[in-house]
């Protein structure tokens, strides 16, 4: 008989034994745990809340433990703990607790209802654990992104900013020059002169288009209008695009394209900038004249455009870092840096628009680069070719009337419009411009939306007041690539917004459009 008691006892251990070892492992726990009874009172703490508080149970009574809390933090936790309580709801909060040397460290609190067999409720079992260091961290980790965020707003207003005034110099400049194409006639030297205006006009131009550019797409502002556009189409626009700088570079550009038509879909004139943009970075980083290979293939559904060049590579540790805004790889050979560290950037964030990607290959300096454009492909069906819009104007003249505060700029625009036949009225303010039109009654008018006083935007409705009766096309004319003043403009009432520099293709549109209402 005794032996099956033996055997009870060696089996397990007494349920005094359990307590006692629940107890040392609550105790020694490397977390603060507490007990509650139904009606909200504390009545148990381990031995770590002792220690760190410097309080007892018998010390906390009630809600008496609201009192170690930060009085910040305290209504907050309060509020929490009732709620959750009345609910019967786990609950998760942080605060600041007040630790024995009297210093408030953040806390994170977890508790659950208990249950007795029957279901009903006794109270809470609840932990406690400090999270001092990583609060702190993560503050300073929000406060860090604030402070970026706050950093990449005021970039892109510089930026929009430097657009405008770098704008606004080249516009009569390139103006100018386009008039100047006139008169040359039997002229070297002015061919000369004008030739070097216009190439230095279109660097300038182009490095402020991809600053802007750049900071659009960042900003998810870059819109595009997505059409069946032809591989070989693509890559014949993107190679026309790049003829300067591969000439100035004394490069040559060997491209092989598949016997089979491809066809991708996105907007022709991103996709042209996206890839000139590697060309242009292959002839940039290319010292001696050299052949530059660039190769279209089909890969599982999508084309895959490679440009390569043998020039100065990329060493392996800027390679991961090539597409980011304003990265220079160090030249400790003595060049210069070549361009701001933007082509490659907005490349690449074009073509994520248009759901590809490009990547960067180098097996290290010296040793060349190779990038890969991906794009899914479209159907195989022949898209509707693009209507030739930027030729010669129309021999039918138009009464102008220009609104624009800039002298040169105003004087430019005349000049280019008188060329085209045109009969051309000036003002230099809004006020001037509304008694010009009464007087002239333009067919089209050309107005600076950053005006003095009454800007080009609170100017439209009693332009088209004074004109009401006839058919008059308006455009709005800027320094700003903003997309939200492009919104802007239209909203108000616009018909066409043109950014300065304006190209003459672009006035010669307006012509067409003013010609052609359908157009």
């Amino acid at each position: 008989m005794d032996q099956p008691q033996q055997a009870d006892r060696v089996s397990g251990p007494s349920r005094a034994a359990e307590d006692a070892c629940a107890r040392i492992a609550a105790d020694t726990a490397p977390v603060m745990l507490w007990l509650t009874t139904s009606d909200r009172r504390f009545e148990w703490f381990n031995v770590a809340w002792e220690l760190y508080t410097g309080h007892s149970v018998d010390d906390l009574r009630r809600d008496g433990w609201l009192g170690l809390v930060h009085p910040e933090d305290a209504e907050r936790c309060a509020g929490i703990y009732a709620t959750s309580i009345e609910a019967r709801h786990p609950y998760v909060l942080d605060y600041r607790l007040r630790r024995h040397d009297g210093s408030h460290r953040w806390v994170l609190e977890s508790a659950v209802p208990r249950f007795d067999g029957l279901g009903e409720f006794v109270g809470y079992t609840g932990s406690v654990v400090e999270i001092h260091e990583r609060k702190q961290l993560e503050e300073r980790l929000a406060e860090r992104t604030q402070a970026l965020r706050l950093a990449e707003r005021r970039q892109g207003a510089f930026l929009a900013m430097l657009s405008h005034e770098l704008r606004n110099p080249l516009a009569p400049i390139a103006n100018a020059a386009s008039v100047l194409r006139t008169l040359e006639t039997g002229s070297p030297v002015l061919v000369r002169l004008r030739e070097i205006i216009e190439r230095q006009v279109g660097r300038l131009t182009r490095l402020v288009e991809d600053l802007i550019d750049v900071t659009r797409s960042a900003q998810g502002q870059i819109s595009l209008v997505a059409e069946r556009l032809a591989v070989d189409t693509w890559v014949q626009s993107a190679a026309a695009a790049s003829r300067e700088a591969l000439e100035r570079g004394g490069h040559t550009l060997d491209v092989q394209l598949p016997e089979r038509p491809l066809f991708v879909r996105g907007g022709p004139a991103r996709l042209a900038q996206a890839l000139a943009n590697l060309i242009h970075n292959a002839a940039k980083f290319t010292r001696e004249p050299s052949r530059i290979g660039l190769e279209a293939h089909e890969v599982d559904g999508r084309v895959e455009i490679v440009v390569r060049d043998p020039g100065q590579g990329i060493a392996p540790q800027f390679l991961p870092h090539v597409f980011e805004l304003f990265a220079q790889q160090d030249q400790s050979a003595g060049r210069k840096p070549a361009g701001l560290g933007v082509g490659l950037t907005l490349a690449r964030r074009i073509v994520q628009l248009h759901n590809g990607d490009i990547a960067a290959f180098s097996e290290g300096a010296g040793r060349g680069a190779r990038f890969v454009l991906s794009l899914p492909l479209a159907g195989d069906a022949e898209g509707d070719a693009a209507p030739d819009l930027d030729g010669p104007p129309l021999s039918e003249s138009f009464r102008v009337l220009i609104i624009e505060d800039d002298d040169d700029t105003r004087e430019a625009l005349r000049l280019q419009m008188e060329m085209w036949n045109n009969e051309v009225r000036m003002a230099a303010t809004a006020e001037e411009g509304l008694r010009a039109a009464a007087a002239f009654r333009p067919h089209i008018v050309l107005c600076d939306i950053g005006l003095p006083g009454m800007d080009g935007f609170q100017l439209l409705g009693p332009l088209r007041t004074q004109l009401a009766g006839q058919r008059t096309l308006f455009a709005a004319i800027t320094g700003h690539a903003r997309i939200q003043d492009e919104a802007r403009a239209l909203e108000v009432g616009y018909d066409s917004f043109l950014v300065k520099p304006m190209q003459p293709g672009a006035l010669a549109r307006l012509l067409r459009a003013c010609a052609d209402p359908g157009a």
